[in-house]
């Protein structure tokens, strides 16, 4: 090995170091800004926040100016506006897409928070605050990484930023602009942190998310609400029909019993199985934040396997009760989580088959579909996986496992199906976080730990 790769390898780590320094010395204003965006109630899924994201929005554009990067535009969207940036002064490096959401998850009911959910609160090492966790913790630590690197000559690779605020709504707007192949959504790589490590010392390297299709179905009888007295046991009640119709989505042992839902799903590889055996967590581990005492679900596979790398139909909301009063109208929610080989279209057709089969002439039944993504898989052997694992090692002392992810991002799984290009999924949140619950909260460690491994990221992708 000649000298010059050497010294060549000798400035570049005294880079990375210089941007390490700087962002250690910066954590007290990393988390100010944190504290900042979680105090914007920036609820995607209602109209009645649009504003709170519009702020938002404007905030993080101010944010990325001020830190150095060009081009900053606050594109308007469907429910929120997409923040994107970039700073391509690397002639001849990969072009890395750095992407994040800053939309939450609603925070009712509110009397289940032991304070605000919008007033980020600091206590034995976490901040609690609805969005701590998923995303704005762990984009925070990106944006102050990007800070850090701008601020001691820049990172080794060309960067594009894209900030969502609509993720938590299927990204709408992003996945309608991909198809136009706009030059802010072009990259060799992209990474995003919006997962889970293994635990608070063990990071994870995402392998592979779950699809996801969002629907809901509606089943209307009489004309208005009736008089349960006046009309009980004369007319449909659509309320009754919705329950057997969600009932008979599982069979009594925990199948999806669907026509058809199964057939487009690949064989577990045997050698993969025995790997997440090892490395995964086991049932009452997985299922200890959710209080759970005993899983369900379909026999022959873990809990893990079954949260992670098989398909579940899962009810997460109902509606449609009067009390007194027989509901014209009835509806439930579900959230599909689709693996490899599955088609949204597919499985909905599916879906409306057998709910057309089992809905009984006396009322209607529909089944509307809100939104939709095709699953991710990442390329173990591909782009940037080397300088992952490289920078792990340098802030946990160990290189990352690599496991999948039950949740979905559809953005990630849009880029890959429209552009093929390949995702990062470098996450910090912990599995105790209560992402999408009461509570919600992100260790500052994490924080810290998240920042530094953004730092040598950036500086590892140079080498590579």
């Amino acid at each position: 090995m000649s000298a010059q790769p050497r010294a060549v390898r000798s400035r570049s780590r005294a880079r990375t170091e210089a941007a390490l320094r700087l962002a250690r010395t910066r954590r007290p204003a990393t988390l100010a800004l944190l504290c900042a965006l979680l105090r914007y109630p920036t609820v995607s899924a209602a109209a009645g926040h649009r504003a709170d994201l519009r702020r938002c929005a404007a905030r993080l554009a101010a944010h990325l100016r001020r830190i150095g990067l060009d081009t900053v535009t606050v594109r308007p969207g469907r429910a929120a506006p997409v923040v994107t940036a970039d700073w391509l002064h690397r002639p001849g490096a990969p072009v890395l897409l750095v992407y994040g959401h800053y939309d939450v998850q609603p925070a009712a009911p509110r009397s289940a928070w032991t304070t605000d959910p919008f007033r980020p609160r600091l206590d034995s090492g976490y901040v609690h605050a609805r969005g701590a966790s998923d995303d704005k913790g762990q984009l925070t630590a990106h944006l102050a990484a990007i800070e850090a690197w701008l601020a001691t000559g820049g990172p080794p690779v060309n960067l594009r930023v894209v900030l969502d605020g609509e993720e938590e709504i299927g990204s709408p707007t992003l996945s309608h602009a991909l198809r136009r192949g706009p030059a802010y959504l072009r990259a060799d790589l992209a990474v995003v942190s919006d997962t889970r490590m293994r635990d608070a010392h063990t990071p994870v390297l995402v392998d592979g998310l779950r699809g996801s299709l969002a629907a809901r179905i509606e089943v209307t009888g009489p004309a208005t609400a009736l008089h349960a007295g006046a009309f009980g046991g004369a007319v449909a009640e659509p309320a009754r029909t919705l329950c057997a119709l969600v009932a008979g989505l599982h069979t009594p042992g925990g199948r999806i019993a669907v026509r058809g839902f199964y057939d487009d799903v690949r064989p577990l590889d045997p050698v993969r199985r025995a790997r997440l055996a090892r490395d995964g967590p086991r049932a009452a581990e997985l299922l200890a934040p959710a209080g759970a005492g005993t899983g369900a679900g379909e026999p022959g596979y873990s809990a893990f396997e079954r949260t992670t790398v098989r398909p579940a139909v899962v009810v997460t909301g109902l509606s449609g009760t009067a009390r007194g009063a027989i509901p014209a109208r009835a509806s439930a929610h579900l959230s599909v989580r689709l693996v490899p080989g599955q088609r949204p279209a597919a499985v909905a057709r599916a879906l409306r088959t057998h709910l057309a089969d089992r809905t009984p002439r006396t009322v209607h039944s529909r089944l509307r579909v809100l939104a939709a993504c095709p699953p991710y898989t990442l390329d173990p052997e591909g782009p940037g996986v080397d300088a992952a694992t490289r920078a792990c090692v340098r802030v946990f002392g160990r290189g990352p496992l690599l496991l999948p992810s039950g949740g979905s991002i559809p953005f990630v799984a849009e880029l890959a199906a429209v552009t093929g290009t390949q995702t990062l999924l470098l996450g910090f949140g912990l599995p105790d976080d209560r992402i999408h619950a009461p509570d919600e909260r992100f260790p500052l460690l994490s924080l810290e730990r998240a920042t530094d491994t953004c730092v040598e990221l950036y500086g590892e992708l140079g080498e590579s």
